[in-house]
This record gives C-alpha cells, sequence and structure tokens, in this order.
C-alpha cells in the first residue's frame, strides 16, 4: 500500500500512535494545531508549516514575497487556534542553485513583512540546496495567554461558530487559474476586468496575502478550536472527532459575501463549495456555550453524526472534503 492510498489523516493517526508515550511536561502532544509544552509553570506552543513549490504553491500564479507572507500567516494561526500569542520563529529553506538573488529577496521580504505584521522574532533556521525545487518552513513559538484551547473540548449544545466568512481564498485562486498570471498586490498592482476590483481585489488578497484571524479576546468563552487551512467541512471533522461529538450546520447560516457571490456567479460555480471544501482562509472555527454575536453562527454541536440542513430542509452528511496530502485533489 502507498501513501496515496492512506492519505494525510491516516498518515497522521501512525504518528500519534507510534509517538503516543510522552514526558510529564507535555500538555498537548501530536493532533492539534499546535504543541504544549510545561516550561517551569508557563506554557509554551510550538507549531511548523511547510510549504513546497509544486504543492502548496505555483510561482506561475504567486510572487516570492506572497509565499513569504502566508508561511508566516499559516503559522501565526495554528498558535492563535490554541489561544496563544506567537513570539519566536525558526525559518527552514531548501533551494535550488539557479535560483536567482532577486528570488530570494522578494521571498524574504514577504517573510520580514509577516513577521513585523505579528510582532514576531527571526531566530535562527537552517538552509539547504535542492537539486530543483523550492521548499520553506517555518517554526513557530510564542505563549498561551490565558489557557490552551484545544480541537477536543465541545460538548454537546455547544454552538459552532466561525470568525469570519470562509470560501474566499479558493474562489480567489480559482479565479487566478483562469487568470493564469500572477497578481502583485504587494506591489498594489489592480486588475482591469469585467468584474468590479471591489470584488475582485478581497479575494485575491485573502488568498495571496491573508492575514490569521486572533479571538484570544474572547478565549474564556470558547470550549474547543481549529483555524481553518484545509476547507471548513474537513476541518469541522477533525475537531468532532477530537471532541468525540456530532455536528449539525445550517447551509442558510453559511456566509456569502457579495465579493464570493460575484466571482463565483462570473466562474460558473456555486460558492457553497468554495466555502465548504476551500481552504487557507486562516478563519477560526471555534465553539461555545454562549452567544456571541460578533461571529458567525452556524450550527450545533450533538451527540453523533456529522450533518447540515440545506437550503430545502434536507439534512445531509458532511463529508471531509477538503485539502490532504498524498489524496489526488
Amino acid at each position: 500500500m502507498k501513501l496515496g492510498d492512506v492519505g494525510e489523516l491516516e498518515i497522521l493517526e501512525r504518528l500519534r500512535k507510534r509517538f503516543a508515550s510522552c514526558s510529564e511536561d507535555v500538555i498537548v502532544g501530536i493532533g492539534d494545531d499546535a504543541a504544549a509544552l510545561d516550561i517551569q509553570g508557563h506554557t509554551l506552543l510550538i507549531s511548523t508549516d511547510t510549504m513546497t513549490e509544486g504543492i502548496h504553491f505555483d510561482l506561475t500564479l504567486v510572487t516570492p514575497y506572497q509565499v513569504g507572507f502566508k508561511l508566516v500567516s499559516s503559522n501565526v494561526s495554528d498558535i492563535f487556534a490554541m489561544g496563544g500569542r506567537p513570539k519566536w520563529s525558526l525559518l527552514s529553506m531548501t533551494l535550488p542553485p539557479d535560483t536567482e538573488k532577486s528570488f530570494l529577496d522578494s521571498f524574504l521580504e514577504g517573510i520580514s513583512a509577516g513577521i513585523k505584521r505579528y510582532g514576531l522574532d527571526l531566530v535562527g533556521g537552517d538552509i539547504t540546496g535542492s537539486r530543483n525545487s523550492f521548499t520553506v518552513s517555518l517554526t513557530i513559538s510564542g505563549m498561551a495567554e490565558k489557557r490552551v484551547i484545544r480541537r477536543s473540548g465541545a460538548s454537546v449544545g455547544d454552538r459552532v461558530y466561525l470568525s469570519g466568512p470562509v470560501g474566499e481564498a479558493s474562489c480567489g485562486l480559482e479565479l487566478l487559474k483562469r487568470l493564469g498570471r500572477s497578481v502583485n498586490l504587494e506591489r498594489g498592482e489592480e486588475l482591469q476586468l469585467s468584474l468590479k476590483w471591489e470584488s475582485v481585489g478581497p479575494l485575491l488578497m485573502r488568498f495571496l496575502l491573508p492575514e490569521a484571524c486572533d479571538v484570544s479576546e474572547y478565549s474564556e468563552y470558547i470550549t474547543s478550536m481549529i483555524d481553518i487551512s484545509d476547507g471548513l467541512f474537513l476541518d469541522l471533522t477533525r475537531l468532532c472527532r477530537e471532541s468525540s461529538v456530532g455536528v449539525r450546520l445550517y447551509e442558510v447560516r453559511l456566509p456569502v459575501t457579495e465579493a464570493l457571490g460575484e466571482v463565483s456567479a462570473f466562474l460558473g460555480k456555486a460558492p457553497y463549495g468554495f466555502i465548504t471544501s476551500g481552504g487557507e482562509d486562516y478563519q477560526q472555527l471555534f465553539t461555545s456555550r454562549e452567544p456571541l454575536s460578533m461571529f458567525i453562527e452556524i450550527g450545533e454541536i450533538t451527540d453523533r453524526g456529522l450533518y447540515i440542513v440545506r437550503r430545502d430542509g434536507s439534512e445531509e452528511e458532511i463529508r471531509p472534503e477538503g485539502y490532504q496530502h498524498f489524496v489526488s485533489q
């Protein structure tokens, strides 16, 4: 059996079983958005993300600057999902020898912009050579502000919330694929299209230069949380599995922004697919027992089963659709 036959989730489960035994200072190990370690009474959070050319990004559609900025945001989002404050980072780069210096400078400019945006320090890393592909990895650490928020804290009766709309990043990616070129948003570039730039710009920004969402101000009300990096349905499934609960969502509550509706129509696609299965929005999906009107309530936690009530009132099983490595997309 090959890795393509089992997928990323099965590989993760194998890792968890093989390395289940941990020392007493490990509060949270493999399987959450970040690890949590007890360091002399303080809780240190650590997470890492890797991005590989041809898998995570296509350099005909994105700039090196955008790769760098998104790498920082994706890591910061993991720390935010645990209720933490990111502080330090390590950057590792694997570069082909024919990489242009201007390419590296642009990538590091994006890293620098991300570091400044979130108030981080870059304190080290590693540099290696590669035969042909560009791979970068950022390890980020920070401190839990009040308490560690895990994926496993949801209970029956909790409300399910989104910190903001989802689906815009994947819709922006689909539009980029149609355009077949990169857009230098960091240089202020705007496109002349039949669509309003007021609709196109935010979707491209959400995909190319996403900003992680921090809801730590409300952490005392949050029972479980996960960041949406691989798609609403897939990440929701992960949260429910960790909490051993079910969920019922309502399609009418899923937000469709004006920009998403307009660009989806232009692409000839329904917003529903982008919202439920698109990734890289870096919003937070969380549960709470409290009514939190400042966020988007999309459903409730149940004792079993994962379902969504469609607009026509029919109930449909939620399938964990979204991005998984080693699985054909």
